[in-house]
């Protein structure tokens, strides 16, 4: 289908709506594609893989009229040193669990009339791909994003006695907290200021980063970084990355697949993950789950010249073990709620009526070379 004109594709859309079974067909066509694009382009995706889940595999909550996924978790264990007449102590196993809640994700109801989309040179497929496969799947990232701080200020929080305490360059100076689940990079904690100024990341950063969950009985595996603070790491020096490294970095950029021994994800969605913050993480099985309801559903139809159609997904995201998590903020700034030097919001995702902002002009006229007609 590659080599079809847009336009004839566009045709060919327009008339398969018509019917019940080209409507069916379309919607089949529109499910699978946008399922596909959705595995790829998700960070959430890359660090929690996702596993579609059917009716069957789900349960009633007790709480609502909504399905939920149990998820179990190991019971605990430990060993002890005996006597040979000794016993060891007898315990009783009780399975844990939790819920993950499903929620719906869909992208707007889009309308054209079959006259308009004649106009089109470019493929509905096209349209469809760039508005709901690429809203959607936002959507899931932020709603990561936000749990993700939830996890790392939760442990915080219980490591500061359990009071929400301020987490800035004085505070630290002054001893008057504990860096537990987040720490500030190395510029940011001997910054002038208390400000959201981003600070470039340094090596030992990401080693400290590392350490917050090394030092817990956990084992960092990736990390998570958006290419504005990526970017930075091309900055490091000789010393940092040796003369080999050095020499390629200067023609190629950085072209592993780790740094400093751990994997990382990458993201331009710094409306979403707000550069400033790295999150690293464990394995996906210490650390939560990812489930797809079914699969991506697609619907489109035709009521007399006006084609409508639409995508949504049915997903649940739980992540169970909190403590698999840590976060790097390379400000200065205190980023808790309690938001003392006012910088909250403009580290974390924006709204999500404010998501993917538009970068071209063109409704507001600006155009280059801009040519008026007489």
């Amino acid at each position: 289908m590659n080599g079809v004109p847009a336009e004839m594709m566009n045709d060919l859309f327009a008339r398969h709506a018509e019917t019940a079974e080209g409507r069916e067909k379309l919607a089949q066509l529109g499910g699978d594609y946008i399922r596909d694009r959705l595995r790829e382009e998700s960070f959430l995706r890359q660090l929690i893989p996702a596993k579609t889940v059917t009716r069957d595999e789900c349960q009633v909550s007790t709480h609502h009229d909504y399905l939920v996924k149990i998820v179990e978790i190991e019971p605990d264990s430990r060993a002890m040193t005996l006597s040979f007449r000794g016993q060891p102590r007898a315990v009783f196993i009780t399975g844990k669990r939790t819920e993950c809640a499903f929620f719906t994700i869909s992208s707007e109801m889009y309308q054209k009339t079959e006259q308009e989309l004649m106009a089109y040179t470019m493929p509905v497929t096209k349209i469809i791909e760039e508005n709901s496969v690429k809203d959607m799947q936002e959507v899931e990232d932020r709603e990561f994003t936000i749990h993700l701080d939830a996890c790392v200020q939760g442990l915080q929080q219980e490591a500061n006695a359990g009071v929400v305490t301020t987490l800035n360059m004085t505070a630290i100076v002054a001893g008057a907290v504990v860096e537990f689940s987040v720490i500030k990079g190395e510029l940011a904690r001997t910054a002038p200021t208390d400000d959201g100024v981003i600070r470039p990341i340094q090596r030992p950063d990401l080693i400290n980063l590392f350490k917050l969950l090394d030092g817990n009985r956990l084992r960092s595996e990736r990390f998570l970084i958006t290419e504005v603070d990526w970017l930075d790491v091309l900055q490091w020096t000789v010393e940092d990355f040796g003369d080999k490294i050095q020499s390629e970095t200067a023609v190629d950029g950085y072209k592993y697949n780790t740094l400093l021994g751990k994997a990382y994800v990458r993201t331009i969605k710094t409306d979403i993950l707000r550069p400033g913050n790295v999150y690293s993480f464990t394995s996906p099985d210490f650390f939560g789950k990812f489930y797809i309801l079914n699969q991506t559903k697609f619907y489109i139809d035709k009521v007399a010249n006006t084609i409508t159609f639409q995508s949504w997904e049915d997903v649940g995201m739980t992540l169970v073990n909190v403590a698999a998590t840590r976060k790097l903020e390379l400000y200065s700034g205190d980023a808790t709620t309690i938001d003392l030097d006012g910088i909250l919001s403009q580290v974390s995702p924006v709204a999500e009526e404010a998501i993917g902002a538009v970068n071209n002009r063109v409704e507001q006229g600006l155009v280059f070379p801009f040519v008026s007609s007489y």
